[in-house]
């Protein structure tokens, strides 16, 4: 892969995006007529759609999201440079505004259940932003329109998380009370299901516990929420999922995986060495999911799966293991239309927010390690092993069956049937619920892990809190230089650098209480 084809792709750092949701500059109020929507709009539903599409573009994992979570490799990202300063504020900036607008017109209106559904998205972004960034304006953040409030205070994230889980209960009240909203068409995560929304609620919560649970006893929140299943309902299956699902009716509802470029496809991203450790060590048949056989191993007829780790050299990589041909892509139920229109889906991959199966995970590392008293540690760690099984096997596309007829596939050819393993999978070594007690919360933080995948930057986030994979590391194998920037793996995302230029006095104040404007500081739920 040479330098130039990396340092041509669009730099996507899925927790520094997010940043752009505030509005904090008078910049923001010059712009803020966004093309895509009128002007005015009365009523809140009409926003509901817009904005759910757009955290569905956060949480399909782009390039850099899934670098900092050790899925793919990208030597340009993993240099970890001043590139990851870039942001695209201006764009971003109409959602956060969007999301607020919906919410106050709901509350205008008397429509609890819009409302609700709001404050859970605008809670979702913040968390996506607080865990990238650490200290940030929340309390002060999307008042530009409304307070004239330009520079926004930045909060603590210590007190961003506090409101947050005030505001995912509140969105559970809301919910829960009797109102008469024509929401289903307009609704494009749920239908218009407000159980459901609550379901996602209260998980989302659960998430938000256990992220700072080394830093405060959440013991009494999360045990509350599981005394009392009829007022925080959590995902119970697979059908409760929060997940965007994208449509083949028109372009601009297309998958991002299925338009993207062919060189982004073939030549730019491959399976990390971290992914293939685990997924050959407990012979995981979600590795041909996730990612595709070599080319050239295609061509001789064999399927073989090999990757590269991150942060070597460029020079290094085009010859690893004998070069890009014999490096491993993206799954193959990923690929754009461009390589292969008959096999290609623009609605395999979905916006993947929060699962089922991350509820599971959560459950069983509480159970653990004494968070909860309720409930089997084991149980929840085999059920969200087996929820992310089962997901992934429902998103093999039908016609993948056709290339079993094919002389020569251009892939491995797979069924729903063969991504789920055999019961002995859950009794090998590295799978089965045995061990010291530091033994089972890292099996549990490893299958969390890959469960993650396509999930923003919660990979990333999860592996910062945990530790696990504890294999994640800037220091390349087999004694190879390293090409990173910085001695370890990121901690976080630097604020962009127009918040040095326009929010100057409040990012000052927030980088001296916070630590150095850098990768490596960590945001508080990390120190």
């Amino acid at each position: 892969m040479n330098r130039m084809k990396k340092i041509n792709k669009l730099i996507w750092v899925a927790g520094l995006i997010v940043l752009t949701f505030t509005g904090c500059t008078h910049n923001f109020e010059e712009i803020n007529t966004n093309p895509d929507r009128p002007d005015k709009i009365d009523q809140p539903k009409l926003l509901l759609g817009g904005v759910i599409k757009n955290i569905s573009y956060l949480a399909l994992s782009r390039g850099t999201a899934a670098v900092l979570g050790d899925y793919y490799v990208d030597q340009y990202v993993s240099m970890f440079n001043d590139a990851f300063n870039n942001t695209q504020t201006k764009e971003f900036y109409y959602d956060g505004r969007d999301v607020q607008d919906m919410i106050n017109l709901a509350e205008e209106q008397n429509q609890p259940h819009i409302q609700g559904m709001g404050l859970i998205i605008k809670s979702f972004m913040f968390q996506q932003m607080t865990d990238a960034f650490g200290d940030f304006p929340y309390t002060e953040a999307l008042k530009g329109k409304t307070d004239e409030v330009f520079t926004p205070r930045y909060d603590t994230q210590e007190d961003i998380y506090a409101d947050l889980q005030v505001q995912l209960e509140k969105a559970n009240e809301l919910l829960s009370q009797n109102s008469v909203e024509d929401i289903g068409s307009y609704d494009n995560l749920y239908g218009g299901d407000i159980l459901k929304w609550r379901k996602f609620a209260n998980s989302l919560r659960l998430r938000l516990l256990m992220r700072i649970s080394g830093k405060t006893d959440v013991s009494p929140k999360v045990m509350e929420m599981l005394h009392q299943p009829d007022k925080y309902p959590l995902m119970v299956n697979n059908d409760d999922n929060a997940l965007f699902s994208y449509s083949d009716d028109l372009q601009s509802s297309w998958s991002p995986l299925y338009t993207a470029s062919q060189e982004k496809y073939d030549g730019t991203e491959f399976m990390s060495t971290t992914m293939e450790m685990h997924f050959k060590a407990m012979n995981d048949p979600r590795m041909k999911v996730y990612f595709s056989p070599t080319v050239k191993g295609v061509e001789n007829g064999e399927f073989i799966y090999a990757a590269v780790p991150n942060c070597i050299r460029d020079a290094d990589e085009s010859a690893y293991n004998g070069g890009d041909s014999y490096n491993s892509r993206k799954g193959y139920i990923f690929v754009p239309q461009k390589i292969d229109v008959k096999y290609a889906s623009p609605t395999v991959a979905q916006g993947i927010l929060l699962t089922y199966a991350e509820v599971q995970f959560n459950l069983a590392e509480a159970r653990e390690k004494g968070i909860i008293s309720v409930g089997d540690a084991g149980t929840y760690y085999k059920n969200g092993i087996i929820a992310s099984f089962d997901y992934w096997a429902s998103r093999i596309p039908a016609n993948f069956i056709e290339m079993k007829s094919m002389t020569n596939p251009p892939t491995e050819v797979f069924e729903a049937a063969d991504v789920i393993p055999d019961p002995a999978y859950y009794e090998q070594e590295k799978v089965a619920y045995t061990g010291t007690q530091a033994e089972k919360l890292e099996k549990i933080g490893v299958q969390k892990w890959i469960a993650l995948y396509l999930c923003g930057i919660e990979g990333w986030s999860e592996w910062r809190r945990t530790g696990f994979p504890k294999e994640i590391s800037v220091i390349p194998p087999n004694g190879l230089p390293s090409s990173s920037n910085i001695n370890e793996w990121p901690r976080r995302i630097p604020y962009p650098q127009n918040e040095q230029v326009y929010n100057v006095d409040q990012y000052q104040i927030a980088v001296g209480r916070q630590g150095a404007d850098n990768l490596l500081t960590r945001v508080w739920w990390n120190k």
